[in-house]
């Protein structure tokens, strides 16, 4: 069973997040598909398949199911389909065209020593790290070696973490300044699903990688975050490969790097999950994803920094919003 599938998890989306009253976690059916999950159903009324940090469900292993599903789903928007492995060259050309974004990630069973998977890495870039040892050298001539931790449970480091993702979006991180789901994800981090992985230069973080573990087996790469100072020193890169040799060496099955085509994840990834929805979404549903997306075209066509204006805008009701919510409920308490 996947994280995503695991009582840790799905008990944090429902119980945080959606601040549900009560809590079942049941196995579902799909209409028109073969596939079975494991989702939370809210207040006995409906299953969730979405919110903050829940990037796909996986269907169960074979395996896994034991009982008929109770249930069966019309519609699931993100789900892994298959997984494709890459080719040590040009990895993306096998990736075929699909709407939604795919997963990459490494399956260390492939690699006997570290080097090994290196030597993978040199073959996609001649320069990547070699560019990486040089600029590692000068920040350590300048500021001493950097001091990592792959495991830091200093809840203070997890508030900076936070505060330096949210700042590195031009038009706001509306997950991350939604106060539930840094409530969701502070809980996973207490009770220790989410590991903050962190690097020090001169006795100041200028790195963090957070991550979720799931039975010592699977690390879900989920928020990096570095500071501007040290970008010239490819810091995050460090930090990345840093984290990645620490999963390596502690014998995980693979390093998922989640949905998302940035560049740099088809640099290292060795497989990809692709992604798609099964079913027939809700007709509301429909609308708003096609109106969303020709807004966002739309105004990305027009200036990109029209759209980031309008969309801290639109955060910024949202935020005000919900701050009236808060005393309301508070008032109402009180």
């Amino acid at each position: 069973m996947d994280f995503y599938a695991s009582d840790a998890f799905l008990t944090a989306l429902a119980r945080d997040f959606y601040q549900a009253k009560t809590i079942e976690l049941k196995t579902y059916g799909i209409r028109g598909s073969k596939a079975h999950v494991r989702l939370a159903e809210i207040d006995g009324k409906r299953a969730v398949h979405s919110g903050p940090f829940y990037d796909y469900v996986k269907p169960l292993p074979a395996r896994g199911v034991t009982t008929s599903p109770s249930e069966t789903l019309r519609y699931v928007p993100k789900m892994v389909t298959s997984l494709i492995a890459l080719p040590d060259e040009d990895p993306t050309s096998v990736v075929p065209d699909t709407p939604l974004e795919p997963a990459p990630l490494v399956i260390w069973a492939a690699f006997d020593t570290w080097e090994e998977y290196l030597a993978l890495i040199r073959k996609r870039s001649k320069t990547l790290l070699r560019t990486q040892r040089q600029r590692l050298r000068k920040l350590s001539e300048q500021y001493g070696e950097p001091e990592f931790m792959f495991d830091n449970p200093d809840i203070a480091a997890f508030d900076t973490c936070i505060q330096w993702k949210t700042q590195q979006y031009r038009g706001g991180h509306e997950t991350l300044e939604n106060a539930e789901s840094v409530a969701m994800l502070r809980r996973l981090f207490e009770d220790g699903h989410l590991i903050l992985s962190t690097l020090k230069v001169a006795d100041e973080y200028v790195a963090f990688h957070a991550g979720f573990i799931w039975q010592e087996d699977e690390y879900l790469a989920l928020i990096p975050a570095y500071s501007p100072a040290f970008a010239k020193h490819g810091i995050g890169t460090e930090m990345l490969l840093r984290v990645m040799k620490h999963s390596f060496d502690l014998g995980h099955s693979s390093f998922d790097f989640l949905q998302g085509a940035e560049t740099y994840k088809w640099e290292f990834a060795t497989h990809v999950q692709i992604i798609e929805s099964l079913g027939t979404a809700p007709l509301l549903t429909r609308v708003k994803a096609v109106a969303a997306k020709t807004v966002k075209q739309g105004l990305l066509s027009t200036s990109p920094e029209v759209f980031y204006r309008v969309k801290r805008v639109v955060l910024d009701g949202r935020r005000a919003a919900a701050k009236v919510r808060d005393f309301s409920r508070a008032s109402s308490m009180g």
